[in-house]
Order: structure tokens, then sequence, then C-alpha cells
């Protein structure tokens, strides 16, 4: 039996990075409709059995690619991993966020039916994985599902239906995450998070990628940089800014909103020396006033909420010894504009909602990098 330092030693801890790859290259090749990466998640002789669909892997992905091939954007977001080592066998429960853009003239019957209108179909789930490890790699060799909620709602995307698709999402080569997979392709794939310096590179990129969020969230805008490069570039939608130009964009559009959570699930990291490719999945909330400017989340006659799924696909250099984004691109991948609807929040006392600043009780999570300046 298994210790809990054996547990979280060197070994187990890539053991568990090498795993939650497989599982986010799973939803990765998913979404981006890229089906040949599938192999590096099943071993050959693999099972999958997903809600009304399986058998063989590639039974399963055969079904899976049919049932979605009228579907639009699909957006599976990880949450929750929980891994349990033994030696050569681990078990993983994943929960798991999927997103679907159901258009109007799909054709009728199973989960994604058409009904003449186009809607959005969430679903919530988990994944229940036995993985094996075989001459050294880890993959899944048996997949079951549990359904736990589904919801359907009409598409109400706002401004975001005028987007070009190349700024919201492609499939295949088309899209712009291509990098952070590409080594796949090939018969050598990338090397494995197995090393110390490997594991603290990921870690330390993941932690720039969601001081990102707190960064915007709490309007800690000092943070910027411990976020990017002064010489970083990012894209969102069709606009192309410099990092000075994004902080003005950035308290221009979400300033005015009463307030925002940035949710990160899925990061899929490569790193090649002193240069790495992420890939996030990012859920995030807005609460627009009607005061709100025309930006992208522009005020309207009555206060809204505004959900988007997207990812953000950031090409990260070490310089000094540190990793910070050099160049990013933000995809919008879907929204959805509803009435606000939060019940007894709205009496909740301020010091126990989330706030901007120093106010907010998370200060001594970035108290060090604060106080550096």
């Amino acid at each position: 039996m298994a210790t809990q330092s054996a547990d979280y030693g060197l070994a187990a801890l890539a053991a568990r990075a090498e795993i939650s790859d497989v599982i986010h290259r799973y939803c990765h090749a998913t979404d981006r409709r890229r089906w040949w990466l599938m192999d590096t998640v099943f071993h050959e002789d693999a099972t999958c059995h997903l809600s009304v669909i399986g058998g063989s892997w590639r039974e399963f992905v055969e079904q899976g690619a049919a049932l979605l091939a009228p579907v639009g954007v699909t957006h599976h977001q990880v949450g929750n991993i929980q891994i349990a080592l033994e030696g050569d066998v681990a078990h993983a429960e994943t929960y798991i966020t999927a997103f679907h853009q159901v258009p109007a003239d799909a054709p009728p019957g199973g989960p994604f039916g058409g009904t003449g209108e186009a809607y959005d179909a969430i679903f919530g789930a988990r994944y229940i994985d036995r993985f094996e490890r075989r001459g050294g790699v880890w993959r899944i060799a048996e997949r079951r599902s549990a359904a736990e909620f589904r919801h359907y709602q009409p598409v109400n995307e706002g401004g975001l239906s005028e987007t070009p698709m190349r700024f919201r999402g492609q499939w295949g080569d088309d899209d712009v995450s291509l990098p952070v997979v590409a080594g796949w392709r090939g018969e050598t794939a990338p090397r494995k998070p197995d090393t110390l310096e490997e594991l603290a590179a990921r870690a330390e990129i993941a932690d720039v990628v969601n001081r990102f969020c707190h960064m915007v969230d709490r309007h800690r805008w000092e943070l910027v940089d411990d976020v990017f490069h002064r010489d970083a570039t990012s894209r969102f939608l069709e606009a192309v800014r410099t990092i000075p130009q994004v902080m003005e964009s950035a308290r221009t559009m979400l300033g005015p909103l009463t307030g925002t959570h940035h949710q990160t699930g899925n990061m899929l990291i490569t790193v090649d020396g002193d240069q790495a490719w992420a890939e996030t999945y990012v859920t995030a909330f807005h609460a627009v006033p009607t005061t709100a400017p025309q930006t992208f989340w522009g005020g309207r006659d009555e206060p809204y909420e505004g959900v988007a799924g997207g990812r953000y696909i950031d090409r990260l250099e070490r310089r000094d010894g540190r990793w910070k984004i050099a160049e990013r691109q933000t995809l919008v991948e879907w929204r959805h504009d509803r009435p606000v609807r939060d019940g007894t929040l709205g009496q909740t006392p301020p010091q126990f909602r989330g706030q901007r600043g120093d106010a907010d009780v998370s200060r001594p999570v970035v108290a060090a990098l604060l106080d550096r300046r």
C-alpha cells in the first residue's frame, strides 16, 4: 500500500501531471475536433462509455464525431480531478461542465436534437477513469461517465454573434492552439513532466495564468508586471494591444462592472527550453449595470449578467529566471446574457462578498508580490 509521502513524492507528482494532461488532451481533441489526438489519450485496447455511446475507444470516437457533427461550439471545461495511484494503475474522477451550441437546423433526436430554434445545451458530469502505465506511459484503459445535470437555454450571445469564428475558436489546424499540441502529432511525443525542473516550470506558468484572473477580478492592476513581459502583446477578438493598452482597455471595460469572476479549468502546457505554450479554459461571469459604457459588456436599459466561456492561448518566455506571458490571444467561444437573478445574495453584507483592492480578504495570497514594490 502506498504511503502518503509516496503519493506526493516526485514520481507521484509526475504521474499526476501526466494523467491530468491526458484528461485535458481528451477535452482539447473533442472541442477542436482533432480526433488524431485521441491516440495519445487511450491505450489501444481501451473501452469508453459516455451517455448513449460507447464500445472500444475507436468506436466511441467514431460515434462521438458523428454525434457532434451538427453541433457548433463545444467547450468541455474540467474542474476537480481526484487521482488515486496504485503502482502502474491509477483511478481518476474528473468533474466536467460541457457546453454545446446546437443550431436551429440540427437533425432531430438524441441529446443534441434540432428543435427549429438554436439553443445551448450545458451538461454537468464526471469522468471515471482507470489508467494504466504501460511502457512508462499513462493512458486511459477504461472510461465511464456519471451524468449529474443538464440545462437547455435559448441562444442569447449578445454581440458575440457578429464576431468572426477565427476569433472564437476553430476546428483542426485552423485553431491558434496548434502549437500547444503539435508535438503529439509526430512519432516522438513531447518530453514528459517527470523532472523537478519541468514540474516547477509548469507550476509557475499556472500561477501566472491564474494571477491574471485575480488581477482583473480584484482590480489589482499593479500585478501586471508579474503576469506579462513589458514588450508582450495581447489579442482580444480583433484587436491586438500592447500591455499598457491592455490595462487601459481592461479598466475601461471591466472597471464599471459591479462584479467579475474568471474561473480557469483545463490547462495544457508544453515547455520547450525557455519558451512554453499554454492553453487555458476559462468561464467568466460579469455583472453589467445600466451605466456600463458600450464596450463588449455594454450597459442596457436593465442590468444583466453576462457569462462567457473561452480559452487563453499563451506563449510564455522565461527571462531572468521568471516565466511571464510574451503573447496572448483570448478566444471567446460562447456567451449567454441573462437577467439578474441573485436571490438573497443582494442582501449579503459587502464584507462577505468579493471586493476590489486591499479591501478583499485575499491580500495575503499576493502580499509578497504587492509588498515587493
